[in-house]
């Protein structure tokens, strides 16, 4: 948004306090949000309604013609805000949290999420989804204008792959939660001498991190930068995308790991049932297995271990199908396309797109 002209500011919860409260980062104003809240903690629920008032009245302070606000705890403030401007409201779902969620809240509790998340779509002037399929979750609500932009990344240079004699490595970054199969995943490393790598952070930490540090076969990296994602991602054999698909919202996602595997030319293992599955299917760039079936896994990777030609090949594939589709550049037209419907009569201080 910010290359093709538009004045951005973006407001964020800085829930470890770790960055300064205002800075600008390639032509984009970022606000940060103070306040702590560490990952697992039972009082972040808590402290919601703090986050919600700031961002209220951060936008009241900032005036802006659009509202782009990320899923549910920022489109009630958005919206209301937006109101009260006179902006208009673009819903960006990266994930319903009514489905997301994990934990075991009330069934009432659940639904009147679900009832509340939809009843923001016919609401915003326009809506993005990373996937078309997740209009199931839309229920009767129908938006004023659909968007898909998936959750791809920007193309980055190939890097060379280490010594072929190391050990082959599995990297996994995302969310430390019961729901990514990591447990199977330490395990199958451990039958078939692969090596695991893990980064990130999430809820289930303090199930999770034992048995990780704890293995011989697997270490733990923390939670690191977006940059060094990717290093890891390039420097790897496999990537890992097991998604319980006994969770609604992962039956629907497609994560981002899946494409970073694809630019950087990695064979993927996801879990059947998912839309990450459908694409790998599709693509033929990784091997799917049921979630949970630990024997069905183990062979997957003894796949990929014992037939380096056909694993390099997944990879070829995957990255000839992130050249053709599932970049960034084919989805920032599409972006912009969407401003320009939205604000028509907007002169911008250079020309859209790139």
């Amino acid at each position: 948004m910010a290359r093709a002209g538009y004045e951005v500011h973006v407001i964020l919860w800085d829930r470890e306090r770790g960055y300064p409260p205002e800075e600008t980062r390639d032509a984009v104003r970022i606000h940060r949000y103070r306040l702590r809240a560490p990952e697992g903690q039972p009082s972040l629920a808590t402290l919601l309604p703090r986050w919600i008032w700031y961002v209220f009245r951060r936008l009241l302070a900032l005036r802006p013609t659009v509202v782009h606000a990320v899923d549910f705890d920022t489109v009630v403030p958005g919206f209301l805000a937006a109101r009260i401007l006179g902006a208009k409201l673009v819903y960006d779902i990266f994930d319903f949290y009514a489905e997301m969620v994990t934990a075991n809240l009330p069934p009432g509790l659940r639904e009147f999420l679900r009832r509340r998340e939809r009843a923001m779509i016919p609401r915003a002037d326009v809506v993005i989804v990373p996937d078309r399929r997740r209009q199931i979750q839309f229920g009767n609500a129908s938006p004023k204008l659909l968007v898909e932009i998936m959750n791809v990344p920007e193309d980055r240079p190939l890097t060379a792959k280490r010594d072929a004699s190391s050990q082959f490595v599995v990297f996994y970054g995302g969310m430390i939660a019961k729901d990514r199969g990591l447990k199977d995943l330490v395990i199958a490393c451990e039958e078939t001498g692969a090596r695991l790598i893990v980064a990130g952070h999430g809820p289930d930490e303090a199930e999770l991190l034992d048995l990780i540090d704890s293995s011989p076969a697997s270490s733990y990296l923390g939670t690191i930068p977006y940059t060094e994602v990717l290093e890891r991602t390039a420097e790897c054999d496999a990537i890992a995308a097991l998604y319980d698909p006994m969770v609604p919202n992962n039956r629907l996602a497609a994560p981002n790991k899946l494409f970073e595997a694809m630019m950087f030319s990695k064979p993927v293992l996801v879990s059947q049932g998912t839309a990450a599955a459908e694409i790998v299917r599709e693509v033929g760039c990784g091997i799917v297995v049921p979630y949970g079936d630990r024997e069905a896994l183990r062979r997957a990777l003894e796949t990929l271990i014992l037939s380096p030609a056909e694993s390099a090949a997944m990879g070829a594939r995957g990255r000839a199908a992130f050249e053709a589709k599932y970049n960034w550049r084919a989805m920032e037209p599409i972006l912009l396309d969407a401003y320009r419907k939205l604000l028509p009569n907007l002169t911008l201080s250079c020309s859209p797109g790139r």
